[in-house]
Parts: C-alpha cells; structure tokens; sequence
C-alpha cells in the first residue's frame, strides 16, 4: 500500500453519500485509529461521531493503477 496523504471517508447517516471528515491520513496512521471522531457533515450540516470501523481512505485512482501495475510487473 503506497504512503499517499488521503481523505478519511464515512458514510453520511442521513443521506447515505461518502463524506470526507476533516482527517487526511496516510494508510498506516489510519490503521492506527483508536476512539471516536466527530466533525460537522458538508452534506446535511449534523455533527457526526464515527470511528475507524466505519471509515476508508479516498485513495486516488492513478495510485491505485499504479500499485496494480506493479503487482503485475512482479508477477
């Protein structure tokens, strides 16, 4: 998994949409979450609390590509 600086993703409860939450992490920090987080939602303005267990990294599609295209390179 690459090193790359990414949004935290969650679920907005009352809408259903992604949301980012104020927190852009790199993969191992976020594997580190511990506890609970709030922040106020873009989508419907309610402060929602959420933790790791409901959250994902936004990882950009070129490093996405590019991780596949290594895996491919070494076989």
């Amino acid at each position: 998994m690459s090193d790359v600086i990414s949004p935290v993703l969650i679920t907005c409860p009352n809408t259903g949409e992604a949301v980012q939450t104020v927190l852009r992490l790199r993969p191992s920090a976020f594997e580190a979450l511990r506890g609970e987080y709030s922040f106020r939602c873009t989508r419907c303005g309610e402060v929602h609390r959420w933790s790791k267990d409901e959250a994902w990294l936004k990882i950009p599609a070129s490093v996405l590509a590019a991780e596949a295209a290594a895996a491919k390179a070494s076989g």
